[in-house]
């Protein structure tokens, strides 16, 4: 290719998974991901937020995630995320709390409600003590092992920890092509890449890569978001040095109170010491 494309800028991603064009890659990968959540495989999907090349020509856009119903009613959001900010459990659940609400209006009876997929990709670490790179939440008591509802489904891809030596389903064809696909040379593709699928991803890529107008708003995005997350990484420092301050402050204040109360022990010991010697040499004059 001319120039290299990462499939994991937002544009790109949406192209990729957005477009009525090639929905079947959207198909794909909703298949690969939530294969256990889905009660019957589908093939009617429509795209509520479909891409369009002239949304791209502001650098003011937000990030974009892919939205889609198919034929069951279920709804499924697919996201890119490129940095990981500490509210951004919160925004998951809130983003599919919000889908799910939205289905019904006022005078609408509960059974309208279908089940709501979402789907996350992040390209920094969002669990810690986690090594896997696929976690699935529901509405599930471990204990019990009961499901309270079907409705509830977000799934979590970490593209960096996927680590295997081998590909072994669609899944991590999927995850792989995210993580490397900036370096991928379309003339002499991996195995992995060769399928219908991965052949037609590339080709989108190709189309950033050399169509010069498309390259340049890609380059313009990448601008954009570096500026976002320079700007959130600097919130979170100015946020971390705020908290270490208070942290201090109230270390601080607690080894002074400490510090007091020792004091105060001190001088009670003190006048009570006073007290014995005033007793004592009363004593002698007695």
């Amino acid at each position: 290719m001319k120039h290299s494309v990462d499939p994991t800028v937002d544009c790109v991603f949406k192209a990729i998974l957005g477009s009525n064009e090639h929905i079947n890659l959207l198909l794909n990968f909703i298949t690969s991901v939530c294969h256990d959540d889905l009660i019957s495989p589908f093939t009617d999907l429509t795209i509520i937020n479909p891409y369009n090349e002239k949304e791209f020509l502001s650098d003011k856009m937000s990030i974009v995630d892919v939205k889609a119903i198919d034929g069951f009613g279920n709804t499924f959001q697919i996201e890119i995320q490129l940095f990981v900010l500490g509210s951004l459990k919160q925004r998951m659940i809130y983003n599919w709390a919000d889908l799910y609400c939205h289905q019904i209006k006022e005078g609408d009876s509960w059974s309208k409600l279908k089940p709501v997929i979402s789907i996350w990709l992040v390209c920094r670490t969002v669990f810690q003590d986690f090594s896997g790179f696929h976690s699935h939440f529901s509405f599930y008591d471990a204990k019990n092992k009961l499901k309270l509802s079907e409705h509830a489904n977000i799934h979590i891809i970490e593209l960096g920890k996927w680590n295997k030596s081998e590909i072994e389903n669609d899944l991590d064809r999927w995850t792989r092509f995210f993580r490397e696909g900036k370096d991928l040379d379309d003339a002499s593709l991996p195995d992995y890449m060769l399928t219908q699928e991965m052949k037609q991803a590339m080709t989108i890529l190709k189309q950033f890569s050399e169509k010069e107008r498309a390259y340049d708003r890609y380059r313009a995005r990448i601008n954009y978001l570096r500026d976002q997350i320079t700007m959130e990484e600097e919130k979170e420092a100015v946020k971390a040095e705020k908290e270490a301050a208070e942290a201090d402050k109230k270390a601080a204040e607690a080894e002074l109170k400490e510090a007091k109360k020792y004091i105060s022990e001190k001088e009670h010991e003190l006048e009570i010491l006073r007290a014995q010697l005033a007793q004592k040499n009363n004593n002698k004059l007695d």
